[in-house]
């Protein structure tokens, strides 16, 4: 089953929920809530029992934080409570009562729109915070970067180089659209990008899901590159 990019695009408005903060804080909670993730996908929802929060790294402008699956009567204790090392380091502070992966607190429909749904909302949680150097899935855009010159388009090859002038392809596929299939009965979800973060490049997310579950395995195989793109 394929999808247009458009279905990978949050389909709930619920505002801005980033605060912008330029202070040097290090390790602290964020004021931000996570949840609001998954909230603007109409086929997602945070399981009963469960809550998403998350841990605010800033430091020269710069920012990353981490997501956490916790039980819904807990709350973060701070982050030097729960780090091997001072609250300045990189090292993500964990509780022990955290699950080891966000996507167990994350629930839905179990529809193919879910599953793509759930796996963007994967890469959002692992960026959310993120601030300046710390952005990375925030640059990729995922294709077809426009659906009517993909389909006027001779062949995919032909639609790749009117975005770059791509090297030689590792592989082409057969189509850019997000894709919904089950493989070994699990369900897949695959799509490209067009990244012009440090080096130009395409690149292939395949997801694979544990049953009945948003659980999931992600990897990704970069299939060409363009040159030199942007440098921060």
């Amino acid at each position: 089953m394929e999808f247009t990019a458009a279905a990978t695009r949050p389909n709930i408005y619920l505002g801005p929920f980033y605060t912008y903060r330029d202070e040097d804080y290090g390790w602290t909670i964020s004021r931000d809530n996570p949840e609001q993730v998954i909230q603007i996908f109409s086929q997602l929802s945070i399981r009963k029992g469960f809550k998403l929060r998350a841990y605010q790294y800033s430091a020269g402008g710069n920012g990353n934080s981490v997501v956490w699956a916790i039980p819904h009567e807990r709350e973060l204790p701070p982050p030097e409570e729960c780090m091997y090392s001072d609250e300045q380091s990189m090292e993500h502070p964990k509780p022990d009562f955290a699950c080891e992966n966000v996507m167990h607190a994350v629930d839905g429909d179990y529809s193919p729109l879910s599953y793509l749904q759930a796996a963007i909302a994967y890469h959002e949680l692992g960026e959310f915070g993120a601030m300046w150097h710390g952005c990375y899935w925030s640059a990729e855009d995922i294709l077809p970067l426009d659906e009517y010159e993909y389909k006027e388009a001779e062949s995919v090859k032909d639609y790749l180089y009117t975005l770059d002038d791509w090297s030689e392809f590792k592989t082409i596929p057969t189509s850019l659209r997000p894709a919904f299939f089950y493989k070994n009965d699990r369900p897949t979800i695959v799509f490209y990008t067009k990244n012009d973060i440090g080096m130009i490049k395409l690149s292939r997310y395949t997801h694979t899901f544990e049953k009945e579950s948003y659980v999931q395995k992600v990897d990704c195989e970069d299939l060409a590159f363009a040159g030199l793109g942007i440098i921060f």
